[in-house]
């Protein structure tokens, strides 16, 4: 039965006899390794992501997949279509352009207040829940959790001015619109987070304009610590030194 937050121990009376007492005090040490990665997570119960959960790359193509979508809805023709890249113009493109780059990723903050700005840190990790392996009757498994809170920003490019403004709003829209398929597709939270002054730049002696928007995604990883891994490991490692 899972264990979601409750002290671990050492299983000495999974031992059989015909082990050698070699074999027995890796066990043990074995354990004792396990238990003490489970031990140091913090016991801190927090609500996991409700599907499988993306990682920040993944998050930009689930992004670019709304984009085409809410495209192909709104019966955009192709020469009023919209790019999706995830750098800096460097083709004088005939298409609009929307990059995505990540600005910062740190570990998540608890705390109350604005996206980046909490005191409270996931800097180790948060024990999910730890169980009996099924792979490896005898053996424990721990699956640990990380949240990371990352600033990914979108910037529309355009020709001129009143395309980047135009565009800008539109890709506001597409976000709003996504949200709950983005919290459905493993992408924990998604939030729009201001916009940073304009951009321009020059690309083959043409002016393009860039409106970029700012977005805090949290996102998660999870870890699963299997005791029978740690084991063959140790093993391995202790052989190759001696």
């Amino acid at each position: 039965m899972a264990n979601l937050a409750g002290e671990s121990t050492v299983r000495t009376d999974i031992l059989p006899d015909s082990l050698t007492e070699e074999q027995t005090r890796v066990k043990l040490e074995v354990g004792t390794i396990f238990n003490t990665t489970v031990d140091t997570a913090e016991r801190y119960v927090k609500t996991r992501t409700p599907y499988p959960a993306k990682n920040i790359i993944e998050v930009m193509d689930l992004i670019k997949q709304a984009i085409d979508d809410y495209s192909l809805r709104t019966h955009k023709t192709a020469d009023a279509g919209v790019t999706v890249t995830y750098q800096d113009p460097d083709v004088d493109a005939i298409l609009e352009t929307i990059s995505m780059s990540l600005v910062d990723r740190n570990p998540g903050a608890f705390s109350q207040g604005p996206p980046n700005r909490g005191k409270v840190k996931n800097l180790r990790p948060i024990l999910r829940e730890t169980r009996d392996d099924p792979d490896h009757p005898g053996y424990q498994r721990a699956v640990l959790g990380y949240f990371y809170d990352n600033t990914l920003q979108l910037t529309c490019w355009a020709r001129t001015n009143k395309q980047a403004n135009e565009r800008a709003l539109w890709l506001e829209n597409v976000m709003e619109e996504y949200t709950w398929w983005f919290a459905r597709s493993g992408v924990n939270r998604i939030i729009y987070d201001g916009r940073p002054p304009e951009r321009k730049i020059e690309v083959h002696n043409n002016k393009i304009y860039g409106r970029p928007m700012n977005y805090f995604v949290r996102t998660e990883k999870l870890r699963s610590v299997s005791q029978k891994e740690l084991e063959q490991v140790y093993i391995r490692l202790s052989r190759s030194t001696t």
